[in-house]
């Protein structure tokens, strides 16, 4: 059932049983994963089913850090959240997005990338993986290379044994998450979608160790409240952190930040156009359709990309990072600008006469092809890269966010190792030479994110490290959970998509089992009791 909370009186209370704040990605999943079960749940979104001007104004704040998108542009506030921005032209008119789950060694603790390891490995994920790609429709569930690659029409370059390796992404259409998806919710019979409904805070108990109600009003001006027995919170890397922040009655420094870690460690994947790869056989263009152009295989959308295998990660203390081959043709407008996007200053410079000089004695000829890189890299955990507050106010009276985002050295020396290797595997396979443009560990001109907001409110068993226990509830508090990307304590190279799919799945499994059981009240446990749902003036 959908409510337009617009139309609510002022001061009305609503009653649940599971309250999920957001309707994007994650909540789309967890509310899907619940219906028909013997308990109400109430989905409440900011915006409406159409995006509109006032709410998506919300999302405005301050990037104070690195360049960055400006945060109202970064994410879409309407139901189904930022899936409706899911921009890949699959063809059929169609749109979508890059999938693929993250590999085994993110979950690792490495020794070289500082606040490394998650809770578990990619074992303990697997059949959540699985799930979640029934659910992002790219089955068969395989991502095995030699089960999309072909020898003839889509020959790999790379094979397992070697440095260099070939993964494979799927892209999953938006449609099932905005139309079919929501579709379902709204005709569930144990399901409430409240638009246009803002949480204003988090309101608890005086020891801040249970969720009591969530504080909420519209852009009407009517404010309610909404009472549940379990809370989960899927705004995404940057509302969700500044929510808790907001909640900050009972611990002042925020809700769940005792540590001083919620939005810290924001992560982004680092996109970067650099480096340029100069075939040694003008017909390697047609033998790399597999890399440079989407191509549908049993009915589903992939591309190849080219990364190191995870030995040389291990002997090179490496972050992980992946490669797409880009054709273009040769000429001052592709090429030149490119050293000046990798942060050589100046035509003037030394530096860039050296590498143009370079440039024009390997390609001769104005109107060679070469590939161009796309670089996608991981970010190492930063804990000064990070979400606060603002001093300033959106019209709801609400502190703005902030962002600071900020890389390391270690994350672009990576990228340049990287293309160091990949280069040199080139050069001794015959298949060409690599210009680095790259040459200091500088964050270039260029430098993006993808709009993967991760880390703010990153899983750690101990909450000395992070905001959200194995299970993603809060630390400290009973009934409070996370849902979405924010709960990733790395971010590998992976698009975090099918990632916040599959643990939004764990995480409805987890909450399934809690709603039968019998409850004491206790720092572990809720203890509000099973109900219908009930709006009452």
């Amino acid at each position: 059932m959908l409510i337009d909370a617009s139309d609510f009186p002022d001061h009305k209370s609503v009653e649940t049983d599971i309250c999920i704040v957001g309707g994007g990605t994650a909540g789309i999943t967890l509310a899907r994963e619940l219906i028909a079960q013997d308990f109400q749940v109430c989905l409440i979104d900011s915006g409406g089913q159409m995006p509109d001007q006032a709410t998506q104004a919300l999302y405005q704040g301050e990037n104070i850090g690195l360049p960055y998108y400006p945060l109202d542009t970064a994410r879409a506030r309407y139901y189904g959240g930022s899936s409706n921005r899911w921009h890949v032209d699959l063809g059929d008119h169609r749109l979508g997005v890059r999938l693929r789950p993250f590999d085994a060694i993110d979950f690792e603790p490495r020794e070289w990338v500082g606040h490394s390891g998650w809770p578990f490995d990619k074992t303990h994920l697997d059949n959540y993986y699985d799930r979640a790609q029934i659910i992002c429709q790219i089955t068969p569930k395989t991502f095995e290379t030699e089960d999309w690659a072909d020898p003839v029409q889509r020959p790999p370059l790379a094979g397992n044994d070697n440095p260099v390796q070939t993964i494979i992404y799927k892209f999953g259409w938006r449609g099932p998450f905005i139309h079919e998806y929501t579709k379902e919710i709204n005709q569930a019979d144990n399901i409430t979608v409240l638009l246009h409904a803002n949480v204003l805070e988090i309101e608890t108990d005086e020891s801040a160790q249970k969720v009591t109600s969530l504080r909420a009003a519209t852009l009407a001006g009517n404010q309610f409240t909404v009472s549940a027995r379990l809370y989960v919170i899927a705004a995404g890397g940057i509302e969700t952190p500044r929510l808790l922040l907001l909640s900050n009655k009972v611990q002042t420094a925020g809700l769940g930040n005792q540590h001083d870690l919620v939005g810290r460690f924001f992560m982004e994947h680092l996109h970067l156009w650099s480096g340029i790869f100069v075939p040694s056989d003008p017909g390697l263009f047609q033998r790399t359709t597999l890399y440079n152009q989407i191509q549908k295989v049993h009915g589903i959308p992939i591309i190849g990309k080219l990364t190191l295998s995870e030995a040389v990660l291990r002997h090179e203390k490496l972050l992980n990072q992946n490669i797409q081959l880009i054709p273009r043709l040769h000429s001052r407008s592709i090429l030149y600008p490119q050293m000046l996007a990798s942060g050589v200053a100046g035509l003037a410079t030394n530096g860039y006469r050296k590498i143009r000089r370079k440039i024009e004695k390997t390609i001769n000829r104005k109107g060679t092809k070469v590939f161009i890189l796309a670089n996608m890299g991981e970010q190492t955990p930063n804990p000064n890269s990070r979400v606060c507050l603002s001093d300033d106010r959106d019209v709801l009276g609400q502190n703005r966010a902030c962002l600071d985002w900020q890389v390391t050295e270690q994350d672009i020396h990576s990228i340049i190792r990287t293309q160091e290797i990949v280069g040199a595997w080139l050069k001794q396979t015959g298949l060409g030479q690599l210009i680095i443009q790259l040459k200091d560990a500088r964050p270039p001109r260029g430098l993006h994110g993808g709009y993967h907001h991760m880390g703010t409110t990153r899983m750690h068993t101990n909450p000395k490290e992070g905001v959200v226990d194995a299970n993603s509830r809060i630390h400290g508090v009973s009934n409070l959970y996370i849902a979405g990307p924010s709960v990733f304590p790395t971010g590998g190279y992976a698009n975090p998509v099918l990632t916040i799919v599959a643990l939004t799945v764990r995480l409805a499994d987890h909450l399934k089992a809690l709603m039968p059981a019998s409850y004491s009240v206790g720092p572990q446990q809720a203890d509000v009791p099973a109900t219908k749902l009930a709006v009452n003036d």
